[in-house]
């Protein structure tokens, strides 16, 4: 039965859309009067060498991702999983993490590749967390040559400036001796992201096989990359929605900052279009005193969202599993830097209601993953069909999870 839940836990919207959605009935939940505020100070930084890294868990392949909301990191360790099938081990890292100055060493790794995927931020400017490797090859010019590249970039038509981060490192790591493996990918994010990605990724593979002579093996890459641990001790602390510290939001206590947010209050909003308007936007203001928040133009706030407590019962229900039962999801690869895939140890029911997304439609590895489970031959061509990016297997997957 774990085996199943481990599964719901990572793709619970796969199963929820799949085999559900035909008869479950949407329902949003109304938002509270307490929201998150959180800084953008950042955690400590890593001081390892991603270069020692490199070379002394002989990997080959070093992906990078500039984020800002999450997708791109998503991507880059869904890039990750693939090249498992090809008998490569990517390091997937944060480029805040890595010293711009040290990053010509990348060239020391024999036969050496470097996996970009970055975002588009604001008008045209890169992710925070990938300033400093931008400014670096603003202004130096570091010598690549050795070093082969492909770079996705995420963006959004609507804006002026579709892409330019992917196509400035692209055009860069060129101009810099690097060679290009495969074409620059655009991914937009006003059409369908998930749909630019899959295309680009399939095409993608194979190419980069072909270049390094890699050989896929399709049952590599089948192995749990977390492995499940019942918590039984009865005076385990756990977390209960929190991203820090487990009861952080009991006990609030400065800094704040995005690990540790500030529960705010709403102390007033209203819609500032008339009745009549189609359209709707809210003035809202939040109280932060006493916080020593000090709010400065430019400022972002965050939004903790929650899912639906009737959802989160359903899936429950479907799973036959004890929404109470306490785990933790240990990540089987002990040289990554990321041990839990969310705050651990937790309920289903916290992981299921604050950090595991079971409303948005599925991603394509999700529903790959869920073939290995599936008894149900018809059902896994199914699957399988909507896993890929052919025209049929794109079709099928917009009538299901995008219906007229």
């Amino acid at each position: 039965m774990y085996d199943l839940i481990v599964v719901a836990i990572i793709g619970a919207v796969g199963i929820y859309f799949f085999f559900f959605k035909s008869s479950a009935s949407s329902a949003i939940q109304s938002p509270s009067n307490v929201v998150s505020i959180a800084t953008t100070t950042t955690g400590p930084r890593s001081e390892k060498s991603f270069y020692l890294r490199m070379k002394n868990e002989n990997r080959q392949v070093l992906i990078l991702y500039g984020s800002q909301t999450g997708t791109a990191e998503e991507l880059a360790g869904r890039l990750s999983k693939d090249l498992v099938r090809y008998g490569q081990k990517a390091l997937v890292m944060d480029p805040e993490e890595i010293d711009p100055e040290e990053f010509e060493r990348i060239c020391l790794i024999h036969n050496p590749l470097l996996i970009l995927c970055v975002a588009t931020y604001g008008e045209g400017d890169p992710t925070d967390n990938a300033k400093q490797l931008y400014e670096h090859f603003e202004n130096k010019e570091p010598d690549f040559k050795g070093l082969r590249y492909a770079v996705f970039g995420l963006g959004n038509k609507t804006y002026e400036h579709y892409n330019a981060v992917g196509k400035f490192f692209d055009q860069k790591l060129e101009e810099f001796g690097a060679k290009r493996v495969f074409e620059l990918g655009l991914g937009d994010d006003d059409g369908n992201m998930e749909e630019d990605f899959m295309r680009w990724r399939e095409a993608f593979l194979p190419a980069l096989a072909q270049s390094f002579g890699w050989e896929y093996n399709k049952n590599a890459g089948l192995e749990r990359q977390y492995r499940l641990k019942i918590i039984e001790e009865p005076n385990a602390k756990v977390f209960t929605g929190e991203y820090g510290r487990v009861g952080s939001f009991e006990r609030q206590k400065p800094p704040f900052h995005q690990k540790n947010p500030y529960l705010s209050k709403i102390s007033e909003q209203k819609e500032l279009h008339a009745s009549a308007s189609e359209r709707s936007c809210r003035h809202i203001e939040f109280n932060i005193e006493g916080s020593r928040i000090r709010y400065e133009a430019g400022d972002h706030l965050a939004v903790f969202p929650t899912n639906d407590s009737e959802l989160v019962e359903k899936l429950g229900k479907l799973l036959n599993a004890n929404l109470g039962t306490i785990f933790k999801l240990i990540n089987t690869d002990e040289q990554s830097s990321k041990r839990y895939p969310f705050p651990c140890p937790c309920t289903f029911k916290t992981a299921l209601t604050h950090y595991v997304d079971i409303c948005a439609p599925v991603k394509s590895h999700v529903l790959k993953a869920l073939i290995e489970y599936t008894t149900d031959e018809a059902q896994k061509k199914r699957l399988n069909l909507l896993s890929t990016a052919s025209k049929e297997g794109l079709v099928s997957f917009f009538l299901l999870f995008f219906p007229i």
